[in-house]
């Protein structure tokens, strides 16, 4: 059997004065040598590759974790919002029936009824915020409506002026100073003398003195061409340009002026037209 000698031979000189050295290297183990390198290089560059492909398996799943919490802290945001209109809305409603009960609106149907839908939760946000505010909307003018009709009705005379029994009523009436009949504007209360006279109903003092047959007399604007007249007082106890709500006292009962005796000549005039205060008062309170 021959012998192989097939030799890669290596010379190698360390520096430019020394001699050389030659190194045989059987060729298969040269082979062997090249082989491993190669299976270390690939080893080393597969195991880059896992490396580098963990790396970006890691990093794409901290951009997941991360999203997850953007859209879980998106849907408790979207549920707190969803939540909190939802509570306006109940809220609005609640204010706006009672509101339009109390002013005598007749409200059109609850939007709650009409909201559109999605997702799977139930409402979307976008309709409910929409929704509110159509609602709030709604019950701003029915808050205007509202605080219109407290005016009007508190500058309308309610109640009576005096507690005491009617003497003479509106109209035509028998001349209590001679003979024959005589129109009478207003009503006649009769009681003790020095009782407080209350405004009927909110409004500004336009007259407070002495005038002609009424005597000591307070007459109040109360807008909506309203006003009302207080005669035969005592005193006065308001000045001209005064604001005064209902049951403020303007004066006590007196009989000054054309008068037989103490008590409250009351009118009540739309337009300076003398109107009969019946319309407006319940006898039940006298």
């Amino acid at each position: 059997m021959k012998q192989d000698k097939r030799f890669y031979t290596f010379i190698i000189a360390p520096t430019a004065n020394s001699q050389f050295r030659k190194i045989n290297i059987h060729y298969n183990v040269l082979y062997s040598i090249l082989g491993l390198a190669v299976i270390g290089f690939l080893t080393l560059g597969f195991g880059a590759f896992r490396l580098a492909n963990h790396a970006i398996v890691v990093a794409k799943l901290n951009l997941a974790q991360m999203e997850n919490r953007r859209l879980r802290d998106k849907n408790d945001e979207y549920k707190q919002n969803f939540d909190r209109l939802q509570g306006r809305i109940v809220a609005i409603e609640t204010t706006k029936r009672e509101l339009a009960k109390a002013s005598g609106l007749n409200p059109p149907a609850d939007l709650n009824s009409s909201i559109g839908s999605g997702g799977p939760s139930g409402g979307d946000v976008t309709d409910l915020e929409q929704a509110t505010a159509s609602l709030e909307r709604e019950l701003s003018k029915i808050k205007e409506h509202y605080d219109a009709q407290q005016i009007k009705f508190a500058s309308t005379p309610t109640g009576w002026p005096v507690r005491g029994y009617i003497t003479d009523g509106f109209g035509s009436r028998v001349n209590p100073f001679g003979r024959g009949y005589e129109t009478h504007y207003g009503l006649d209360i009769a009681t003790t003398f020095g009782t407080a006279i209350e405004a009927t109903a909110d409004g500004i003092v336009i007259f407070a003195s002495m005038y002609a047959g009424y005597g000591n007399v307070v007459v109040i604007d109360h807008g909506y061409g309203l006003t009302t007249r207080y005669g035969h007082m005592s005193r006065i106890d308001v000045t001209v340009g005064q604001r005064v709500h209902r049951g403020t006292q303007v004066g006590a009962v007196g009989s000054t002026g054309r008068s037989t005796g103490p008590h409250c000549h009351y009118e009540v005039r739309m337009h300076d037209r003398p109107v009969n205060p019946l319309n407006y008062l319940s006898v039940g309170r006298s």
